[in-house]
């Protein structure tokens, strides 16, 4: 175990650990041509992603000028995604480069795993496994797991809980304003990775640090261990850097 700060890192999953837009953008349009609605390109996409599958739906809908006329329920558009969702997972999704070095240093170093996201626990699990990196993370939060989801707090502070870590001693990296508002209601350093699907520009996100590549977040993570003796943030060479508050 480490003895040292942090002792456990929190991940959100989209736009963070991996990309996952394309098997999204692909589940959504198959729902909306399902229902006689046209399709929207996965850039588009990419910026309707992190609120869980009913926000999804509600910004696409809202993105194709649909005002909810003759339209399935909420709940049954988020059964038909989250079916279209289950067999499209894995087709595309892929961790970003460095992602699965840094899994396993910090590993290596004592510094446990945790996933936080609003995605549906039993889909997150299966891309994980899927990709090769579950057995990294000892606690798995969906957005169907507890009855609340980020930005409320609950989700991490279960994650920590699970992890028997205090909040002091934890890290979280995500990519967007839920995540840092996650992070500082439950008394969490936060870093952004600057790849993600933020809806917001980064600079503006009000996060500890900024991530530019996962391959370096060890030797980020050392550094910001360090800092902290010293009652401060460090650098870590280009790859992460202090965020104007």
């Amino acid at each position: 175990m480490s003895t040292g700060f942090p002792a456990a890192v929190v991940w959100d999953l989209d736009g963070t650990l991996v990309d996952s837009a394309t098997d999204i953008a692909r589940s959504l349009n198959r729902l909306f041509a399902d229902i006689g609605l046209p399709s929207l390109a996965e850039d588009s996409v990419r910026g309707l992603i992190g609120e869980g599958v009913a926000t999804l739906i509600e910004r696409a809908l809202d993105a194709v000028g649909n005002r909810r006329g003759d339209l399935p329920s909420g709940e049954e558009l988020v059964a038909r995604f989250l079916s279209f969702y289950t067999e499209d997972a894995g087709r595309s999704t892929r961790l970003y480069p460095g992602a699965r070095k840094a899994l396993q240093q910090l590993g290596n170093s004592g510094i446990r795993h945790a996933i936080c996201t609003n995605k549906p626990e039993r889909i997150t699990r299966k891309i994980l496994s899927d990709l090769g990196v579950g057995r990294h993370f000892e606690i798995v939060i969906g957005g169907d797991t507890l009855a609340r989801r980020k930005p409320d707090p609950l989700p991490l502070k279960a994650a920590l809980a699970g992890l028997d870590v205090l909040s002091g001693e934890a890290l979280m990296i995500g990519d967007s304003a839920i995540d840092v508002a996650t992070a500082r209601a439950a008394g969490v350093m936060i870093g952004v990775v600057s790849f993600g699907y933020a809806r917001a520009p980064i600079a503006t996100l009000d996060a500890d640090f900024l991530v530019n590549d996962l391959a370096t977040l060890p030797a980020t993570v050392a550094a910001l261990g360090h800092g902290r003796g010293d009652k401060a943030l460090c650098r870590s060479q280009d790859t992460a850097t202090r965020v104007s508050r």
